[in-house]
């Protein structure tokens, strides 16, 4: 089964809700196939906009920035920036990689922005 997200905004979703757990609860946990539910404050997830414009930024960086004499392409500076600002995270065989820019909701993802914005006007001299 494909998870089910209900984003309850209004009486009508807590409603959708409700008929979808009427409807199937109690037959997939007479087929052993009980459903959970997980209850959590909904945080969207970046939009096509701010996508756009952090990548038009990096684009930016790396035809403009120098660092020791060499330039970096935009998928380095996004390696770079998530690590530097979202964190890293173990891998197999011990090493790491920066956490995905993906599971940043609209706001600490237009925080996240702001921070490279600011860092490639103070440290790089991109305005």
């Amino acid at each position: 089964m494909v998870d089910r997200v209900f984003v309850l905004r209004d009486a009508t979703h807590v409603r959708s809700l409700h008929a979808f757990l009427k409807s199937n609860a109690q037959a997939m946990a007479k087929e052993g196939r009980p459903l959970a539910v997980h209850v959590t404050e909904h945080k969207a997830k970046r939009n096509v906009q701010q996508n756009r414009l952090y990548w038009a930024l990096l684009r930016e960086i790396s035809e403009q920035a120098w660092i020791d004499g060499r330039q970096y392409s935009s998928e380095a500076w996004h390696a770079y920036f998530a690590g530097q600002y979202i964190g890293m995270e173990d891998m197999p065989g011990g090493g790491q990689t920066p956490i995905s820019t993906t599971s940043l909701s609209v706001h600490e993802f237009a925080d996240y922005v702001t921070r490279i914005q600011a860092y490639a006007a103070t440290e790089l001299g991109i305005e």
